[in-house]
């Protein structure tokens, strides 16, 4: 009987999941490849970086723009209150280029209070969002130039590990986006990054709903996603690795913990039928897959213990190989078993935490609360 319900549980698993990851990446592509292309120009688009005491991390993005082999309209730098040198290392590195710093007012604070303030000097028809930390190929801006039409484009994003601890905060994202391509070939993106993503400016001015989460300090990426998406604009997830950038993983275990906090509490709070559907099958998964770990060991099942682990490896290896590849992350799928293994406490942990746990950015409290 038990083996019985080991098969079954591991064809359910491959159908379901292999349906969503696999058949869905392939869907995914296959909308990337199909289509007019070139629909942006470079003089059309204003990238706004946001940025608040980043004098120790904007270096690979001034670094980045200065190594491009074409560049966009304009630059605007908004400074969001900053007690470091940020504003000067940028005056002092960016001369030449069409590039603007503006100081935020003292009454209004935040990532999507500054983006806003941003997008109002700005003239172009496309704004394009990235974070202060970010670095990129030098041909990113002309890869830009070869997108589909659409008003909001989700473009990719990964971190940057350097110390071998941080491998294992970086797979999350990596999952994470391995999810959002797959469920957008069958359906649509669930999730966004502010990091890198460019949208078009009237439809932004038309559709963006900031007044109902404006106390929320970051979150623009999501909120907007969800304005955007009932507004029923042209939405447009590209997995092409010409256009990712590359963040900063959390340098310290307590902001990792307000990084995962945040995204696990706007989630809830954009309150996406589709997203939370997933997110719950996904914990059901990670329930019963370690319950019958938990099962084996207690009745000294070993072999059936290590076979029913190996073929979820496999079968996940599988299903997530495609996706790492092209995030040429494919390294990470090392990682995978441990993954495995931890991620029912992992996410249990977190979920007890967000209750008592107010998420800061940048210093300050999220504001993120239940709606």
């Amino acid at each position: 009987m038990t083996n019985l319900f080991v098969i079954l549980f591991l064809v359910l698993y491959a159908g379901s999941m292999g349906m969503l990851l696999l058949i869905g990446w392939l869907r995914q592509q296959r909308k990337e490849r199909n289509g007019i292309i070139g629909s942006i120009s470079l003089d059309a688009i204003t990238v706004i970086i946001p940025f608040r005491n980043e004098a120790d991390r904007i270096t690979g993005l001034i670094n980045s723009i200065l190594a491009s082999s074409q560049h966009v309209k304009q630059f605007i730098f908004i400074n969001d209150h900053s007690s470091d040198n940020s504003s000067e290392i940028i005056q002092s590195s960016l001369g030449g280029l069409p590039y603007l710093i503006v100081d935020l007012p003292v009454h209004l604070a935040g990532k999507k209070q500054a983006i806003k303030f941003g997008i109002n000097q700005a003239t172009t028809s496309f704004i394009l969002t990235l974070d202060a930390d970010v670095s990129f190929h030098n041909h990113y801006f002309e890869a830009l130039t070869q997108l589909k039409p659409a008003d909001f484009y989700i473009l990719p994003v990964t971190m940057k590990p350097i110390k071998f601890w941080q491998h294992f905060l970086e797979f999350d994202l990596i999952i994470l986006q391995a999810l959002n391509a797959g469920v957008s070939g069958w359906f649509r993106p669930i999730v966004a990054s502010g990091a890198n993503l460019l949208f078009s400016k009237s439809c932004y001015d038309a559709c963006s709903r900031l007044e109902l989460h404006e106390h929320i300090s970051s979150g623009d990426d999501i909120y907007l996603l969800r304005d955007f998406r009932k507004a029923k604009k042209r939405v447009f997830l590209s997995t092409d690795v010409a256009l990712q950038v590359e963040t900063e993983t959390p340098q310290s275990l307590r902001e990792f913990l307000h990084q995962r906090l945040r995204w696990i509490a706007k989630s809830g709070n954009v309150n996406d039928v589709l997203a939370n559907s997933i997110a719950i099958s996904q914990g059901i998964i990670s329930v019963v897959f370690f319950g019958l770990l938990i099962y084996f060991f207690i009745s000294t099942n070993y072999a059936l213990l290590a076979l029913f682990f190996t073929a979820k490896y496999l079968l996940d290896l599988i299903f997530f190989a495609p996706s790492f590849t092209r995030n040429r992350r494919a390294y990470s799928l090392l990682f995978l078993p441990f993954y495995q293994l931890f991620f029912p406490f992992y996410y249990l942990f977190l979920l007890m935490l967000l209750p008592f746990f107010s998420p800061k950015w940048k210093g300050r409290n999220a504001g993120i609360t239940k709606q």
